[in-house]
């Protein structure tokens, strides 16, 4: 009797720590299939079946969907369920699951959690369909021993199923969920609308704005200035879902798996040319700008845009360190070397002011700045009179589509038509219409404000040697490629520069420069370009991201 003051310090067994009866349940099934097969429902009246029986009460529950057991947490609701334990204040007495496949089946990782939640959390497991749970320690080796079996299945179950995996992406088709842009139809899908006895890929109306991302992209546009262009549009893309996309060869049509081999052509539409891609991939060796960048020196910006006269190669620049000047040389020809800026002790002219001076036969010189705003008007009206035609064309079908469509309402209202004839032809009326909106605006060179987008003209056409004196190498490099987008040729003998192909619009400004004073008062400029092979980015306003 004298040792009963010591009682209290006995460490209890689990069977007598029991301090409440709430449960929490999960459930989960692998497969769609399995979800309409009523599995879940099973396992969660069976749930509830067992803590009536037992005297528990289910506070929470888990899961209620279908989802891989590949990975413990690549799985959502199971992510869930684990944090909210670790979480909570006042913690379960015990997890139901109907069996200890629905918990996991990755073996020792399944175990190494279960273990967690046990021991350092003090939350026990039971299995609803055998009643084994952790509460004893025999009980617990049970528990272990069901997730080790858990695991084996997975493994020989992957036995059966890779093959046909593997099949199914050597012939085009593709696992997982597909990438932003496309959506997928087939057996193993999410969402009940998209389920198809055959697998298909289609672009769906997001993909269809994310293929103008790629143009831009080519175009030289920075990230940044693609979302804002996507989210003007009604795509909010994140930086790094778009950096993600620019990477990933599906959106070329090509499946690349850790299952495959090697790359096989996929059953989709691609959104973006392989050749496209990979001058993509070339943008992103260097930078988000659309040229390559020089990453010696930014005090050599023409680094790699001029090529030798002699070979076609690129000049690259290098630096006299002794003498703090800088170069540019042909890594082919023997000689063909000038320097960068102009010096006392230089043979000629510096590169970079034999740029800035053949950058002036493109400047817009004030004189002529309403000149060129007709002829750039005139010009985007050429290019896109077809298109204008043709919008009104499919406008005017439209207007037919509609006014026949309210017809055979306004028929139906009155019952001349009875239902079946009348949901036939709205069905064919409003196919019709579904078609000419999506081919509205297709492939039109679209600016929203020509008055605008000509006085940003002018500024930037009369300001463009400054502005490439003056930016830094960023801007210096947009300005390069814009006006120039096959680079410039230089004849370092004669010191001068040639170039074969101009931006529009800077190929206007050159030949409007050469009109003379009488000409102009003449009014002799009523006509377009002839030379419009010539365009560069075409019609697109040019801020080089000032």
């Amino acid at each position: 009797m004298e040792l009963d003051i010591f009682k209290s310090f006995v460490n209890k067994s689990k069977e007598e720590r029991k301090q409440n009866n709430d449960v929490w349940l999960y459930t989960r099934v692998s497969s769609k299939d399995q979800e309409v097969n009523k599995s879940l429902q099973n396992q969660k009246d069976s749930g509830y079946k067992y803590a009536k029986e037992n005297d528990y009460n289910i506070t929470s529950t888990f899961g209620g969907t279908y989802e891989s057991a590949s990975g413990d947490f690549t799985r959502k609701e199971f992510s869930k369920l684990i944090q909210e334990i670790r979480d909570a204040k006042k913690r379960p007495f015990a997890i139901l699951i109907y069996t200890m496949s629905r918990f996991s089946r990755t073996g020792g990782s399944g175990i190494s959690l279960a273990h967690e939640v046990i021991e350092a959390l003090g939350v026990n497991l039971i299995e609803v369909s055998t009643g084994k749970n952790t509460i004893t320690e025999q009980g617990k080796l049970e528990i272990f021993n069901s997730l080790i079996k858990a695991s084996q299945e997975n493994i020989d179950r992957l036995k059966v199923t890779i093959p046909g995996m593997k099949s199914l992406l050597k012939n085009g088709g593709w696992l997982g969920t597909v990438p932003i842009g496309y959506t997928m139809y087939g057996t193993r899908v999410k969402n009940r609308n998209l389920y198809s006895e055959k697998q298909e890929i289609k672009i769906n109306e997001v993909g269809e704005k994310l293929r103008q991302a790629w143009k831009w992209k080519l175009e030289g546009n920075k990230d940044f200035e693609i979302r804002a262009k996507l989210f003007a549009m009604g795509v909010n893309i994140s930086k790094q879902k778009l950096s993600t996309m620019w990477r990933k060869p599906f959106y070329c049509g090509v499946s690349v798996n850790k299952m495959l081999d090697e790359p096989v052509k996929g059953n989709w539409t691609k959104m973006v040319s392989k050749s496209d891609f990979f001058e993509v991939q070339e943008i992103l060796k260097d930078n988000n700008f659309g040229f390559k960048q020089d990453k010696a020196n930014p005090a050599r910006p023409l680094n790699a845009f001029i090529h030798c006269s002699e070979c076609g190669g690129k000049l690259t620049g290098y630096e006299v360190k002794k003498k703090k000047v800088h170069y540019y040389k042909c890594q082919m020809c023997l000689g063909i070397t000038i320097n960068a800026n102009t010096t006392r002790r230089a043979k000629g002219d510096g590169a970079h002011n034999l740029f800035t001076n053949f950058l002036k036969d493109y400047q817009l010189p004030k004189e002529l700045e309403s000149l060129f705003g007709e002829q750039l008007k005139l010009t985007y009206e050429t290019l896109n009179s077809e298109k204008v035609e043709e919008e009104k064309g499919l406008q005017k079908e439209l207007n037919k589509q509609e006014s026949d469509l309210k017809n055979i309402k306004k028929k139906y209202a009155l019952g001349e038509l009875d239902k079946e004839i009348y949901e036939e032809v709205k069905s064919e009326i409003d196919g019709k219409i579904s078609g000419i909106v999506k081919n509205m605006g297709n492939g039109n060179v679209k600016i929203s404000n020509l008055n605008n987008y000509i006085d940003l003209s002018k500024d930037l056409v009369s300001n463009i040697t400054k502005y490439w004196m003056f930016n830094d190498l960023a801007t210096k490099k947009r300005i390069q490629e814009t006006v120039f987008p096959n680079g410039i040729v230089i004849d370092v003998k004669k010191r001068e520069y040639l170039t074969k192909k101009v931006n529009l619009v800077f190929h206007i400004t050159n030949t409007i420069s050469g009109f003379k004073e009488g000409e102009i008062k003449n009014g002799n400029r009523n006509f377009p370009l002839p030379s419009l092979e010539v365009a560069g980015t075409g019609l697109e306003p040019m801020t080089f991201g000032l």
